[in-house]
């Protein structure tokens, strides 16, 4: 039996023996920020699909991340 197969099975389980060291890929988790504070903002829901189609385009990132990324550069701008 294939191993696509076993996965497809309902009754598969996970078995160690299949692990293989040299496909495994090193992730280093993103340092949190642990002095951000939650904030809600209502937007019309064509603004935020074009929020994520933008940042689709620019790296594949979250729209959230794009608002981030805008609110900074503004206020770098505005506080000059």
């Amino acid at each position: 039996m294939g191993f696509v197969k076993k996965l497809k099975s309902k009754d598969y389980k996970y078995d160690s023996s299949e692990w293989d060291e040299a496909k495994s890929e090193k992730v280093t988790p993103e340092r949190r920020v642990l002095a951000g504070v939650s904030t809600s903002i209502r937007l019309p829901k064509e603004m935020v699909a074009q929020l994520k189609k933008i940042a689709r385009k620019k790296g594949d990132i979250g729209y959230q991340t794009l608002l981030k990324i805008w609110i900074a550069e503004r206020l770098e701008k505005e506080l000059r």
